[in-house]
């Protein structure tokens, strides 16, 4: 897997090289999370482009272009009035590739160091290969799995083994055989109760965690005690008695531990016997390297050859699949956060709109015609800061470059009430149309009104925010009276107790 996160690394640095010697030119965008790869973004979407106006070609682009595409056209023509449809779309994707290509950089290298990590916890080397512990160290534990070829076939059989640290001495063996014989007592029984009643399998054990002995059995009736320890009491009509005799081998000496069992075995299957084969070759090898620093796993036995894999717990591609979901998540995640933009957008219109009737029917008041309001108005929202303009501010701005361009008052104030889109502003462009149109001697007088109903509108928004922050707090007030509860309860409980 480290192989596939390094090219995926590869190929990401790259595109990034390719796009810095193009010298592309890179959009502006709002986020600074994903400016690392907006070069390499774009040459990925011109790319993209090349490609779909190839698939495309002798389609119209009207009907090219989907629904979806449409209504996200207009929303980003709506949050952007000042800049054309088609390149805020190409925009907003260009930082959609930017930011899955962010995300599957950190995605491959937290993989990468994930994997890494995993391997240095690898016990098996060289295929084969398992370094023992020092002198009085832990046993080297290992879950491998061993493959395995006989003929054509072949098969995987899971394996735990423990190697055993480096030799003791003959005494301090003898001293810790006699603390191993109590011990290898209790195993051998497995779930029974006691050794002269024995209903369920024995536990043979071929070692014991902290003991260097590796222990062999041997049974005095292998028709009724198998390798395994394997009883099976249904065509036995009355208790027999077998002798186990453990075989306790560490370096060139022998204990033994002889039990009287009364037990029944069954025959091995073909699964079990190369089973139990593997461990008795795993074992012998041990024996026979047991003064090497390694152990050497054999590779040929009577019934074909094993290939030994170990079972490694890599969590890098469950971690990949994770960030491939997230980059799958991003596009939809988006869109929303548009709308949710729009949402903010209009709301803030909305608490502009008093202050913008009176402003301008103060102008008007003043003697001003409708078309000096405006660009005043906009000259006002362009002495702002760019990054400090509101969403009034720019569609003013936008209402008195229109008019400088020559564009008639009624059509300036027709698309600025449509581009701010709530249905104060339009029902105010409307009223100023129609005075233009037919002329009204009562329009200051429905202005203040307008202005009146829009303070009202106002505090009725006001109130609503209020509430709204209220119902917010909620949840952190029920977090801190459950923190109370607990600090008044525990110390009343525990005095109770006491």
């Amino acid at each position: 897997m480290s192989l596939i996160y390094i090219l995926l690394l590869a190929t990401l640095i790259i595109v990034w090289l390719r796009a810095k010697v193009s010298k592309v030119n890179v959009p502006p965008v709002e986020t600074g999370y994903s400016r690392a790869f907006l070069a390499p973004a774009v040459l990925i979407y011109m790319w993209w482009k090349r490609v779909l106006s190839q698939k495309n070609t002798g389609r119209s682009v009207v009907a090219g272009k989907s629904i979806r595409n449409r209504k996200l056209l207009t929303n980003l023509q709506t949050l952007y009035p000042g800049d054309t449809p088609d390149r805020r779309l190409d925009t907003y994707r260009i930082e959609i590739i930017s930011t899955v290509m962010l995300i599957m950089g950190v995605g491959c290298m937290i993989c990468l160091a994930v994997s890494w990590m995993s391997a240095d916890q690898r016990v098996l080397q060289d295929g084969d290969v398992i370094y023992r512990s020092t002198y009085g160290g832990m046993n080297v534990d290992a879950d491998l799995s061993a493959g395995v070829a006989v003929d054509d076939s072949y098969d995987e059989y899971p394996m735990q083994i423990s190697v055993p640290a480096q030799v003791y001495s003959r005494e301090q063996a003898d001293r810790l055989f006699n603390e191993l014989s109590p011990k290898v007592d209790v195993l051998l029984l497995g779930n029974n109760d006691r050794p002269d009643h024995i209903l369920y399998p024995v536990d043979l054990i071929k070692n014991v965690d902290g003991y260097p002995f590796s222990i062999s059995w041997t049974s005095s009736d292998y028709e009724l005690l198998d390798y395994d320890g394997v009883i099976h009491n249904e065509e036995l009509t009355e208790p027999r008695i077998v002798t186990v005799t453990g075989d306790c081998s560490y370096r060139k000496d022998h204990w033994y531990i002889v039990r009287d069992l009364r037990i029944c075995p069954q025959e091995l299957t073909a699964e079990e016997s190369i089973a139990e084969e593997l461990a008795e070759a795993v074992a012998a090898a041990d024996k026979e390297s047991e003064s090497s620093d390694r152990l050497t796993l054999p590779t040929a036995f009577s019934f074909g050859t094993v290939t030994w894999e170990e079972e490694i717990d890599d969590m890098s591609p469950l971690i990949l699949m994770g960030v491939i979901m997230v980059c799958i998540i991003l596009i939809p995640f988006k869109e929303s956060e548009i709308n949710s933009r729009l949402k903010v957008r209009s709301r803030e219109l909305l608490i502009e709109y008093p202050a913008f009737v009176s402003q301008l029917t103060l102008y008007l008041g003043a003697g001003m015609s409708v078309r000096n309001c405006l660009l005043r108005l906009g000259k006002k929202a362009g002495s702002i800061e760019s990054g400090n303009r509101s969403y009034l501010d720019k569609e003013l701005l936008i209402a008195a470059h229109e008019l400088e361009v020559g564009i008639s008052e009624s059509e300036v104030i027709e698309h600025f009430s449509k581009r701010c889109g709530t249905r104060e502003y339009m029902r105010f462009g409307a009223l100023l149309i129609q005075n233009m149109k037919k002329g009204s001697t009562d329009l200051m007088a429905m202005l203040k009104e307008e202005s009146e109903d829009a303070f009202a509108l106002r505090k009725n928004e006001a109130r609503k925010l209020g509430e709204e922050a209220s119902t917010k707090m909620l949840l952190p007030m029920v977090m801190m009276l459950t923190v109370v509860m607990i600090i008044i309860m525990v110390p009343a409980y525990m005095s109770f107790s006491s």
